[in-house]
């Protein structure tokens, strides 16, 4: 898209200029790591061979840029996932947590310690707002208590196998079209057109008929410019994006821009749902248990029931929703795909699956299969496992220390430090997960005793986050994931284009950085 294409990488003037503005203005700061709290021998925090006096890892951030990832890993494995941390000039020291045992202290039992804090704040509420994702303390509390009782709502359940449903039989017409032409379709975008329709009708109750449309939404563009310039604050000096968007100009005006288009159009759709609502229930009119949406399940509590819920915070609770769900189901069912076309034989175990759970079911292109029938395919639960264990779609997680902590008996952390959980990096280390951790192979995930699909700590396979803060829509997303897997497996086999290398870009989630480019063919 022709918007993405004004933001820049972060090049090597912008970044070396910091250390003169910033000793300019006065020089760095040196924190003392003492403290009344710290053990008596803390463990030792392992650097990065390539540190520098003065511009610590600036230019490690640049030199990887484009694979920051797997420069953490690559880290991650010299010092045997033993913490280490890294400095970007003008930025507090990061801390790098690798191991179960440290991230369930951060996560679970110190959680209260360990906050999204000022720093991720500032990154990501011009993009999320002050919704659940962003907030911390009482405010949190809150808006997280409403979201639990929105998401273990059945009728929200109920909705979503609905709204997969419509939509997947819109996807067949997309692939029977391309299947008539000869055609290749992107499934990336794709994937993305269908996460957002369905968590768009969801959430609002409106349909944006991405799917299949020529142009975008500005809706869904708007999101994805702005995601990408979100992401490029992650790896700038904060004073640097900031003096940006306070001038408004380069990326940050182009995330001002964009964010200012998409929540011009929410908050009308949701000003308009919400009186929509108002006007059902002063006529009587009432709404089938299958068709609520968030927004008329919002209406339909009391004051005391929503904790003080505005109908802003209900603006930026669904622009979570939408922004976390359409991006991270979409990349992890781009990246299964990918697997998938690397992996034929792991096609065929699941295809084979299929036949013998659902018998004449699969052979059937009318019949839909529903979560009745993905119950019994262990095998593509667990390539899907497997997939997002090698391919997170959250590839890092930022904590920030509230106050001087000590995890694990001899790990101090300081107030105010940040600190870092790679799950890209946990996913592909063979302390956790065996000398073949970098190898696709979907049997790790099944109990060879039970025959069913191990659940492993969510520590460990840290996907949908752990402690308080697990993902609350975890299981509307495996409900996605599944249905609209079989469903396309079981009407299509794919031929991918081997020119994709399988790269990422840097962005708020694991996103491929080339289409995923495949040709259907029908089975049926």
């Amino acid at each position: 898209m022709n918007i993405l294409s004004q933001l820049e990488e972060p090049n090597v003037s912008l970044l070396a200029g910091t250390a003169l503005a910033v000793l300019a203005v006065g020089g760095l700061t040196m924190r003392s790591t003492k403290s009344k709290n710290a053990p008596a021998k803390p463990r030792k925090i392992h650097k990065p061979l390539t540190t520098l006096p003065i511009l610590g890892n600036s230019l490690d951030a640049i030199r990887t840029a484009e694979r920051f990832h797997d420069w953490l890993l690559e880290e991650s494995l010299r010092v045997k996932h033993e913490p280490w941390s890294f400095k970007i000039i003008g930025e507090e020291e990061t801390l790098i947590l690798t191991s179960p045992e440290m991230i369930e202290e951060v996560t679970s039992a110190q959680f209260e310690k360990f906050i999204k804090g000022r720093y991720q704040i500032d990154l990501t509420s011009s993009f999320f707002g002050m919704g659940v994702v962003s907030a911390d303390g009482e405010r949190w509390y809150h808006q997280r208590k409403t979201v639990v009782r929105f998401f273990s709502a059945k009728v929200l359940d109920a909705f979503m196998r609905h709204s997969v449903n419509k939509n997947i039989h819109r996807v067949y017409s997309i692939m029977d079209d391309t299947v008539a032409k000869n055609d290749s379709i992107d499934l990336k975008r794709m994937f993305h057109d269908f996460t957002v329709e369905t968590f768009a009708e969801m959430g609002l109750g409106v349909e944006l008929n991405c799917l299949g449309a020529e142009k975008v939404h500005p809706f869904q563009e708007g999101l994805e410019a702005a995601g990408k310039v979100v992401s490029l604050r992650f790896r700038r000096p904060e004073w640097a994006w900031k003096l940006q968007s306070w001038l408004n100009f380069g990326e940050e005006a182009v995330l001002t821009s964009n964010m200012k288009t998409v929540r011009k159009w929410l908050h009308e759709v949701v000003a308009q749902a919400v009186q929509s609502c108002i006007d059902k229930k002063k006529s009587g009119e009432t709404t089938s248990q299958v068709g609520k949406s968030i927004i008329e399940l919002f209406m339909d509590h009391s004051e005391d029931d929503l904790a003080g819920l505005s109908q802003e915070d209900l603006a930026e609770f669904v622009l979570t929703l939408i922004v976390g769900a359409r991006d991270t189901t979409a990349d992890a069912l781009t990246w299964f795909f990918h697997l998938l076309g690397k992996h034929p034989e792991v096609e065929k175990k699941i295809r084979e699956e299929m036949a013998t759970q659902l018998g004449d079911v699969v052979n059937d292109k009318d019949v839909y299969l529903t979560t009745e029938h993905t119950k019994h395919l262990v095998y593509m639960e667990a390539a899907l496992k497997e997939a997002m264990r090698m391919y997170p779609p959250i590839p890092f997680t930022f904590r920030e220390a509230a106050e001087d902590a000590v995890i694990c008996g001899d790990i101090f952390i300081r107030k105010g430090q940040k600190v870092v959980i790679p799950q890209y990096t946990l996913a592909r280390s063979p302390i956790h997960w065996g000398p073949d951790a970098d190898q696709f192979r979907p049997e790790r995930w099944i109990d060879p005793e039970t025959g069913r699909v191990k659940q492993e700590s969510a520590y460990k396979f840290f996907n949908f986050s752990a402690g308080p803060r697990m993902c609350a829509g975890m299981s509307l997303a495996y409900l996605e994931l599944r249905l609209l897997t079989a469903n396309l497996l079981k009407r299509y086999r794919f031929e991918m284009d081997p020119n994709n290398d399988g790269s990422y870009d840097m962005a708020v989630t694991l996103y491929m950085h080339h289409p995923l480019m495949a040709k259907p063919i029908p089975l049926q």
